[in-house]
């Protein structure tokens, strides 16, 4: 076997052996030997033909004064020990001289920057490998690193709040419609008296207001109004002034608390901010306080934390108290700090002992009703933590492929070093430190692919901050922090351990007699390594095409809900919101402004009609409550006091909306400019509404009511707000576009007048051109009410369908990047076989195999392991795009024609990749094969 050495390397290794003292030459020999061998390699690779002489003459005379400085040393030690009576060294003594701590650790240290350094010089000599090693890793570690900052700022990391585990949110439950509904003023109050569990107990809702004054233009102001214990519960604290407490439940002041960004945006950032003032919807409030910078109310159902600028206590911004709101009317968040220790379990049953005194004492006789208690951030969360979950898992899928095809290139290439192998072997280095010099190599790629994958995580979080949708919770936190980083690194420690040992194991199995023969070139493919590398391309393939059919899933998923028929049409059609101040405004004065408003608006140029409703779809706003209906026989409805009733929306429309809409009119009539105050109380419905109460019967001329005053005496009702149905329409998708929600009812704005109301005005021009003029007619009407919120219906669409758009995007993108590397993975193993098999595809071609023949046995080859993956990864997708079926709209996990369209996509695709080395293949020339051979 030796003689296959370079006839100076085995002149070097004899010398060692020789001169160097025994004990030094066993624990150290092979690596000085081993150090000398790649300092040849490295040296003879050099253009310059004196660099290998020089290199030897170097070597040998350091050698040389190596074993005279040792055995001097020696010498000296033996004499001093004899000289102080103690016994001379022995092999043991030996040994534990060499296993001392600091010597160890030394020499582990010495050891691991010479295979460092080996790695460095071994990887530039094969510069092609290692770039397309480090992107492929690259990629794989800075996609993960991009999903797990999402996932960390939105899952893991703890809520900006004083004990956030301590913090609970209070929902009322109407059962299996509506299980998760807001509470209303008088059960606030109950709650908070009635509970045990709670330290403090507050309530919550968004509100706008118009800000006039200061010599700027009327604006909306975004914000909320909240109980006086608001602040108590999220444990904040002021940065400037002070903050509400209980007082401001009692009192009538006007007093704000603002937003630091509110601050320094609207009022210049002023130091004398407190105790200044700010007129809001007419009237003038005191700034008492300002928010820390960092302060957001984080919760699903405010969509936007960072514009609430300012918060009121509630009495004031709604000139009624809790005790005296209706019961019916739900829209507080309610907000709990819990006691020191108590549990979300133990939180609950409180609640559920409240409930059932509520019911007694309140005559809460809805069926199913209750209170139900969430933590905080799991209720945060509750909307999102499935979805991203299964994107991590996804992008995780992509560092494995990732893996798997650098553990190819690696066993390739092991394969073309198995000489070197040999002769490191053959030199006395050990089969375990040949792996470790191997797993040095693939740490060495992989830091350098984790440093690529941080610098393209930080790019891809920036791209992601661009498309994340706007309900994603504290997506303004995603960032390349210590923890990113962290996970990064762990992330390419996986990668080392992944592609690392496996190829180094079996690259080391090689038979050192057979491979330093001049025929060892074929043999070094070895069946093992054959073996190992179609079961990476087989993982590769059934990884890919999990991820295929999950975005191919979510990519019909999503094209269904763009075809979905909302039930109005949004092309042309733009959108505004005016709300006007009380009490600046009473009913019968925002009736006129809104009739004289839509007036002017419609007479605009290119304008074809024009509406308004209270609530628009798609626009994040609106109420609902119980809504009683006359002769119903229906079953599946609750009853109260003798009349059926159920949970539905409730908006107010003005004359021509539908029409403006494009609403389809099924049954009856539209509103018309005859629905005065002063006429029959009338309503229309939607399809689903009739459908529920009545069936199939027509219920144009039967009775509805939204408003009623109970009996204080009696089980009955002292007035009820009855209107005849005169219309029915159909359903509209006005909160989400993936689910029909809710029924409707619709009353005329004339007969129940709103402050605020929703534009809708379509037009035969670009929509936006007509912003300037529609400011311009609400400023003619009152120089200080502000228009907000204006948009074209298509762009509220595409923020309806921002969160589906976003998964689609990014699980269809890890989709390609799996396809991309398992076609190269495909490709490098086909052509590497092709390399190996030059001489045998010769001897073929030389006894007649035609060119098509030898296409065909080179494709049939490579799509074996090809079509063996496609079948465990289908398998594994039929269990795995389960996870996903709560993200798939109007299709199924098991959707057949996903399934096979991307399993002859991913066929295609490797049958690609196939093609090309089997088409190389057939341009062999035989002579030159066998004459290599």
């Amino acid at each position: 076997m030796s003689s296959r050495l370079p006839w100076v390397v085995r002149l070097y290794c004899s010398l060692s052996r020789r001169i160097l003292p025994r004990e030094l030459w066993l624990d150290h020999g092979r690596d000085i030997n081993e150090a000398f061998y790649d300092l040849y390699a490295e040296a003879t690779a050099e253009a310059d033909r004196v660099e290998p002489i020089r290199m030897v003459g170097r070597e040998i005379f350091c050698l040389l004064s190596t074993a005279i400085a040792e055995r001097r040393a020696t010498r000296r030690d033996r004499e001093a020990l004899l000289t102080l009576g103690a016994r001379p060294r022995t092999s043991a003594r030996v040994h534990r001289t060499h296993t001392h701590p600091l010597l160890v650790a030394t020499n582990m240290i010495d050891s691991v920057l010479h295979d460092i350094r080996f790695a460095v010089r071994t990887l530039r000599k094969g510069p092609v490998f290692a770039l397309v090693a480090i992107a492929t890793l690259g990629l794989g570690i800075g996609a993960n690193a991009a999903v797990f900052s999402v996932v960390n700022s939105v899952l893991l990391r703890p809520l900006p709040y004083e004990d956030p585990e301590e913090l609970f949110v209070v929902w009322t439950n109407f059962g299996r419609d509506l299980p998760q509904n807001w509470l209303s003023g008088p059960e606030f109050v109950e709650i908070t008296e009635m509970n045990t569990t709670f330290e403090d107990f507050a309530v919550f809702t968004t509100s706008t207001w118009s800000m006039t004054g200061g010599g700027n233009e009327p604006s909306r102001i975004d914000g909320a109004a909240v109980s006086g214990t608001f602040f108590d519960v999220l444990g904040a604290e002021a940065a400037r002034g002070r903050l509400f407490g209980a007082a401001e439940d009692e009192g009538d002041q006007l007093v704000v608390v603002v937003s630091d960004a509110f601050w320094r945006a609207q009022m210049g950032g002023r130091e004398d901010i407190v105790g200044s003032r700010v007129t809001l919807d007419g009237d003038s409030f005191e700034v008492i306080g300002v928010l820390p910078e960092h302060f957001r109310v984080h919760h699903p159902n405010v969509p936007n934390p960072d514009g609430l600028g300012v918060y009121a206590p509630f009495q004031p911004a709604f000139r009624t108290r809790y005790a005296e709101m209706p019961g019916g009317s739900h829209f507080l968040l309610g907000f709990a700090r819990g006691q020191d220790g108590i549990t979300l379990q133990q939180a609950q049953a409180d609640m559920d002992s409240v409930a059932v005194r509520m019911i007694e004492t309140a005559g809460y006789d809805f069926e199913g009703w209750g209170l139900t208690v969430y933590a905080l951030h799991d209720d945060l969360v509750e909307n999102v933590e499935g979805a991203l979950v299964i994107l991590l898992g996804a992008v995780a899928f992509v560092l494995l492929i990732a893996c798997l095809n650098v553990a190819n290139l690696q066993l390739t290439r092991a394969a073309e070093r198995s000489r070197e192998i040999a002769l490191r072997t053959a030199v006395g280095a050990g089969r375990s430190r040949l792996v470790r010099q191997l797993l040095t190599e693939s740490a060495v790629l992989a830091g350098a692919g984790a440093i690529a994958g941080v610098g393209l995580a930080y790019w891809i979080i920036e791209a992601l901050q661009a498309v994340v949708p706007a309900g994603l919770p504290r997506a303004d936190s995603i960032a390349l922090d210590t923890t990113v980083m962290s996970f990064a690194a762990a992330a390419a420690l996986f990668t080392v351990v992944l592609f690392g040992v496996l190829p180094g194991i079996v690259a080391t199995r090689t038979n050192l007699a057979e491979t330093l023969k001049d025929a060892g070139r074929t043999v070094s493919a070895g069946v093992a390594g054959a073996r190992m590398r179609n079961t990476l391309v087989v993982a590769e393939v059934a990884l890919a095409l999990v991820l295929l059919v999950g975005a191919g899933l979510l990519l019909r998923s999503f094209n269904g809900l763009l075809n979905t028929n909302p039930g109005y049409r949004t092309e042309s059609l733009l959108t505004a919101r005016v709300t006007l101040p009380q009490p600046k405004y009473n009913t019968d004065t925002a009736t006129l402004f809104h009739r004289e408003l839509l007036d002017r608006v419609s007479r605009l140029p290119g304008v074809i009609g024009a509406g308004a409703i209270s609530a628009l779809p798609l626009s994040n706003t609106g109420g609902s409550g119980k809504t009683l209906a006359e002769y119903s026989d229906a079953d599946d409805v609750d009853t109260w006091r003798d009349y059926k009733y159920i949970e539905a929306d409730r908006r107010s429309i003005s004359a021509g909306y539908f029409e403006t809409m494009g609403v389809e009119l099924v049954a009856g009539r539209f509103f018309n400019e005859a629905d005065g105050e002063n006429t029959l109380p009338v309503a229309i419905v939607d399809e689903s509404f009739a459908r529920r109460f009545w069936g199939d019967e027509n219920p144009v001329g039967k009775r509805v009511a939204a408003n009623w005053t109970s009996d204080p005496d009696g089980d009955g009702f002292s007035s009820v707000d009855w209107r005849e149905v005169v219309g029915i329409v159909r359903h509209a998708r006005t909160r989400n576009l993936s689910v029909n929600g809710r029924e409707q009812f619709y009353a005329p704005a004339t007969q129940r007048p709103p402050f605020g109301m929703h534009l809708a005005i379509r037009t035969e021009m670009e929509p936006t051109a007509l912003t300037t003029a529609i400011r311009a007619v609400v400023a003619d009407l009152d120089p200080e009410q502000p228009v907000s919120d204006i948009a074209t219906m298509s762009d509220r669409v595409a923020a309806a369908v921002a969160t589906p758009r976003f998964n689609s995007l990014l699980l269809g993108s890890f989709a390609l990047v799996a396809v991309i590397l398992a076609a190269l993975g495909i490709y490098g193993v086909v052509a590497f076989s092709v390399g190996q098999r030059t001489a045998e595809i010769g001897v073929r071609m030389a006894l007649g195999a035609s060119p098509q023949r030898v296409r065909t046995m080179v494709l049939r080859q490579g799509m074996l392991a090809v079509m063996i993956g496609l079948g465990i990864g289908l398998a594994a997708a039929i269990g795995l795009t389960r996870l996903i079926t709560t993200m798939l709209y109007d299709v199924t996990a098991t959707d057949p024609t996903t399934y096979v369209s991307v399993a002859v996509l991913l066929a295609a695709v490797a049958a690609a990749a196939c093609l090309v080395p089997a088409t190389g293949a057939t341009r062999v020339e035989p002579v030159a094969a066998l004459r290599e051979d």
